[in-house]
């Protein structure tokens, strides 16, 4: 099998995202002479969830090359030691004396070991704690840095948490380097439980703190960090962390900052939350300015009249203002950025100042969340739009979420109308998934409240979808829905 190390690469991702069939193929490349090697360093490097992939896999009966994890399963028992890769697959054989041999001849496969350390098998569980601990105590923060990426994603199993917690225990009393290991791992557990130890113990600098609610790409950690920072101002009173908050990549770090700057008398902060894109910095901004006497809906209407409005404009305005303010947000149903028509929708609605003329527009707007938006303002309303308008929205020539707007309003017209529709779509390659899915949860809850059931030409259209609709409906659920509508042969 000739395969090049790009593919390799690709194939390790493709199963670490779970496709289907990736796991096998890697299983395959693994026993590879020409590519098994370094098969097996990638899978070792990468994300935990292709190892995982690869051990389900590995221990499935029917796998295909079930023959070949035999033979090294025989390597293995008889004392030998098998390159990596097969022992990467005997550490993941289905019977727990082969993965337990496997464990003991492993050294440099940590993850393995890791994982293995969560088996449901004591005596396999015991040999790779032993050789986990082994590896931990002679260097800490290598043997970290390989062991804990599988740890903490396997943690919640039922064995799985005493290799974490002994994890959690040297970043919160061990040397300086593990925790810092921890801190730079790319996985986001690893990273999570390194800075919430750091932060409990102490052991984080406001610098390293700042800089974790500045820049980390997960929201927890940057949550985490803003915190304990912003804890630490106030107890020594300093403005300039507040300060440095104020950029964060969380919403909740810059609406704290601004409450911690307004409270210390610095206003100017909240005057620049107005815009905020996130609302709970912008509600910060807004009561600070509230409790300073100043005006935020009027500070608001001068931005509208200045330019064309941010989003957050609109959306500030419609949090501040009254129903009054709609004549001036009406032209911004026509805002030149779908996000800004989203806000101005949202706006008229808290106001109760939509009508279904001016939202009926929207549905077939060029952006999806704009249509989204006003199909949710207009489902209070759905019943009475006209059907044959919606009908037409369904036009295969429509965009996928105009079409799915219509379908969607269309079903509150009634259970003959939702089911007709429904009918009607099951094979669309857009839509016939949606529909199909509608049609089951109808049988599953909604026809034991239908007490009636169609007459007359609305019978014999649904008849006709019913008869049409053979071929992707199972006819269970056919027979089902003729017997609901009275439309049994």
């Amino acid at each position: 099998m000739t395969v090049d190390p790009v593919r390799v690469r690709r194939i390790v991702d493709d199963a670490a995202l779970g496709r289907s069939g990736a796991a096998d193929e890697l299983i395959t490349v693994l026993f590879s002479a020409s590519h098994g090697a370094q098969a097996a360093r990638t899978l070792l490097a990468a994300s935990p969830s292709a190892l995982v992939e690869v051990d389900f896999a590995v221990r499935r009966r029917s796998w295909p090359g079930a023959a070949a994890i035999d033979t090294v399963r025989d390597s293995v028992r008889s004392g030998a030691v098998p390159p990596l890769a097969h022992l990467i697959i005997a550490g993941c054989h289905r019977d727990g004396h082969v993965r337990q041999s496997a464990v003991a001849a492993l050294d440099e496969a940590l993850p393995l070991l890791a994982l293995r350390a969560a088996d449901w098998v004591p005596q396999v569980r015991e040999q790779a704690r032993s050789s986990c601990l082994r590896h931990l105590d002679r260097a800490p923060a290598e043997a970290f840095t390989a062991l804990a990426p599988m740890a903490f994603a396997v943690r919640r199993r039922r064995h799985g948490g005493e290799l974490a917690t002994t994890l959690d225990a040297l970043l919160r009393d061990g040397p300086p380097d593990v925790l810092a290991a921890g801190l730079s791992i790319t996985d986001h557990r690893v990273r999570r439980a390194a800075y919430t130890a750091g932060i409990e113990m102490g052991r984080l600098g406001l610098d390293r703190l700042l800089r974790g609610a500045a820049s980390d790409r997960d929201t927890r950690i940057r949550l985490r960090c803003a915190d304990a920072a912003v804890r630490t101002a106030r107890a020594t009173g300093d403005l300039t962390v507040p300060r440095l908050l104020l950029t964060s990549g969380s919403a909740a770090a810059r609406a704290e900052a601004v409450h911690m700057l307004a409270l210390a008398g610095d206003v100017e902060p909240a005057l620049a939350a107005l815009t905020d894109r996130v609302a709970i910095v912008r509600a910060t901004g807004q009561a600070a300015l509230r409790r300073a006497g100043a005006d935020s809906a009027g500070r608001y209407r001068a931005m509208l009249a200045e330019r064309t409005p941010a989003p957050a404009v609109i959306a500030g305005l419609g949090e501040t203002g009254t129903p009054a303010d709609a004549d001036l947000l009406l032209p911004w149903l026509s805002h030149p950025g779908p996000r800004g028509r989203v806000e101005t929708i949202r706006a008229l609605c808290r106001w109760d100042r939509v009508s279904v003329d001016l939202l009926l527009p929207l549905l077939v707007d060029p952006a999806a969340a704009v249509t989204r938006q006003a199909t949710r303002a207009l489902r209070g309303q759905a019943s009475t739009l006209d059907e044959p308008t919606l009908r037409a929205l369904l036009a295969t020539t429509r965009p996928r979420h105009v079409r799915a707007a219509a379908l969607q309003l269309l079903r509150a017209h009634g259970p003959w109308t939702r089911i007709g529709v429904d009918l009607a779509l099951v094979a669309d390659p857009d839509l016939g998934g949606t529909a199909r899915a509608d049609l089951v949860e109808w049988l599953d809850r909604g026809a034991v409240t239908a007490y009636s059931q169609p007459t007359g030409e609305q019978a014999e259209e649904l008849d006709a979808l019913l008869t049409a609709a053979e071929g992707a409906l199972d006819p269970g659920r056919i027979r089902l829905l003729r017997f609901h509508l009275g439309l049994t042969r």
